[in-house]
């Protein structure tokens, strides 16, 4: 227990508190997490917490806050401590098993938007979905669709990326399904546009991760020897399921970009694009099928 039994806090002095007890952050990083964890807790904005900072906490809302504090100090994500975080204007659940929605996708689904080209009902399909944040905000913004699926095989993920869709009202169609073999699921030109946020990094360069992304599932992470697994067998098995002229785009890791072009163009791909995230990093690569 960090908090004797008694003592009061007020909500202002749990700011110092979290910034004492969460050794891992700087104190910007911590005052951060605290004020996301009061207003998860006590169900306020940041004007609403101001308001109340005088104002002592009750013993259920420090029992929730110490025990969040306890997690983060060993590593466990804010983002499972909460069960929800929020992707470009969605509300999406997460836990354990899933990978956390990361502002560097949203490249990925901004570029697919910008590139997309559906005058007439297109068919769509989010490869290794995981929360289906993907495919949920492509639906949110593309309104012109046929169907929409998202392809996930972990029993984990797959859990959450269903309470997504339903939580939603969605009418995303979750396949529970390897995109290694339920490639033939589909008849081949079906797809006007494949989307994928694949596993993307060295076998090797895993278990040196940051121990909070470590508590994010290692078959969400590992993308084999070179990082390049994922991309090399989506171009050979997948591309066949996309018409002509039509779109097939990549989240990837950094200093990625000229080795996933290379496999797409040798897999029937044009017109190569790169797109950058916020930090100018290419983070996403687009191509268009012959």
């Amino acid at each position: 227990m960090f908090l004797q039994v008694g003592i009061a806090m007020k909500v202002r002095e749990f700011y110092d508190f979290a910034r004492k007890n969460l050794p891992l952050l700087d104190e910007k990083e911590a005052k951060n997490e605290a004020n996301i964890l009061l207003q998860y807790c006590l169900k306020l904005d940041f004007t609403g917490i101001f308001l109340e900072r005088e104002r002592n906490l009750t013993e259920k809302e420090l029992e929730f806050l110490e025990n969040a504090i306890s997690l983060r100090s060993s590593g466990v994500p804010v983002q499972y401590i909460l069960g929800s975080w929020e992707f470009m204007n969605m509300n999406l659940k997460v836990g354990e098993g899933v990978l956390i929605p990361r502002e560097d996708t949203a490249v990925l689904v901004e570029t697919v938007i910008k590139n997309a080209n559906f005058s007439k009902k297109f068919n769509l399909i989010d490869l290794c979905s995981g929360t289906g944040c993907v495919a949920l905000a492509l639906e949110k913004n593309l309104k012109n669709f046929n169907e929409i699926y998202a392809l996930e095989y972990s029993e984990k993920a797959f859990e959450y990326l269903s309470e997504n869709i339903k939580s939603l009202g969605s009418k995303v169609k979750a396949i529970k399904g390897n995109v290694f073999e339920d490639y033939n699921l589909f008849e081949d030109d079906y797809f006007d546009c494949i989307v994928s946020n694949p596993p993307y990094i060295k076998t090797a360069d895993v278990k040196m991760l940051d121990r909070e992304v470590l508590h994010e599932p290692e078959t969400a992470l590992d993308g084999g020897e070179t990082g390049l697994d994922f991309y090399s067998e989506i171009c050979k098995l997948w591309a066949c399921k996309i018409k002509s002229g039509g779109i097939l785009a990549f989240e990837i890791g950094q200093g990625m970009h000229d080795d996933v072009a290379e496999i797409m163009n040798n897999s029937g791909f044009e017109k190569i694009s790169f797109s950058k995230d916020i930090n100018e990093i290419i983070r996403c690569v687009m191509g268009v099928k012959k």
